[in-house]
């Protein structure tokens, strides 16, 4: 990105390019690429995952093979209009069943005990 950004459109564009190196290995020639892309074709949208950056528009599709560099992400969404970053997410491993049947269980204790405290109260209020 040889050019400093005169419009407002081009400095979110150069600005969402940065962002993108704060995810991926990329070298100079290949964030020149992408922003080219975008400032080429204005129906652009980029697709990042772990391991490949694929450009696409309307008339053509370009990837980069790169590297993602944060293991919290899964993958970016980047436009002339968007930046949305794919957090990663690790399923629970808990059943439906066994939730269901601790939940309903414990809760029954929780309500005991609080009965169980508020009758230890009104009893030592009425002592004194």
């Amino acid at each position: 990105m040889d050019k400093e950004p005169e419009t407002y459109e081009e400095l979110i564009r150069y600005k969402r390019c940065v962002d993108l190196t704060k995810y991926y290995e990329l070298s100079k020639e290949e964030l020149d690429k992408i922003y080219n892309f975008l400032s080429t074709y204005k129906d652009a949208y980029i697709t990042c995952n772990k391991q490949t950056i694929t450009m696409s528009s309307g008339k053509s599709n370009e990837y980069i093979y790169t590297k993602c560099l944060s293991s919290a992400i899964d993958g970016i969404v980047l436009s002339n209009t968007i930046f949305n970053v794919i957090n990663h997410y690790v399923a629970s491993t808990s059943s439906g069943g066994s939730y269901r049947s601790s939940g309903s269980s414990s809760s029954g204790r929780s309500s005991n005990n609080n009965n169980n405290n508020n009758n230890n109260n009104n009893n030592n209020n009425n002592n004194r």
